[in-house]
């Protein structure tokens, strides 16, 4: 079953993101987290001011970076708005 509040759903989010990924998001992790294929959407989106986190870079690092906890919250809420507006008044369960 799917947590019904943002602070459950972001604390769980945020954990299990933390727990194999660490505080800090890169890369193809980072991409897929955000829901893009590549790389290069990723950055065309960065440009276009569509990203819905924050992202950073880091010295002497590629890329961009961003905050797990930012990317939890940013998928809880989209978790929760998708399921309020569902066409079918109810969310689909995946395990």
């Amino acid at each position: 079953m799917v947590p019904s509040s943002f602070e459950q759903l972001h604390a769980e989010l945020r954990e299990a993101l933390e727990a194999k990924h660490g505080p800090l998001l890169g890369g193809r992790t980072l991409v897929a987290a955000l829901g893009h294929n590549t790389s290069a959407s990723l950055r065309q989106a960065q440009k276009r001011g569509q990203v819905p986190v924050s992202l950073f870079n880091l010295p002497h690092r590629r890329g961009y970076f961003a905050l797990t906890s930012d990317v939890a919250a940013w998928l809880a809420r989209a978790r929760l708005s998708g399921a309020a507006e569902s066409k079918k008044g109810q969310p689909i369960e995946t395990h």
